[in-house]
């Protein structure tokens, strides 16, 4: 099997560079990563407006 330099037992889980070399597709990564980011601002931004409602119906 091949091995990727300087990703031997010192290197703890690798980096971007890892992943590049194993095939993997860094762009697919960082697509996650922003839609991740949305989603948790979203879901933020829903229960902000929901907690809201919720408070002014208690009144």
């Amino acid at each position: 099997m091949y091995k990727m330099p300087g990703a031997g037992v010192g290197v703890a889980g690798g980096g971007v560079g890892t992943l590049a070399y194993t095939g993997a597709d860094v762009g697919w990564w960082l697509a996650i990563g922003v839609f991740l980011v949305l989603l948790g601002a979203s879901t933020l931004v829903a229960l902000h407006h929901r907690r809201r409602r919720l408070g002014q119906s208690r009144r």
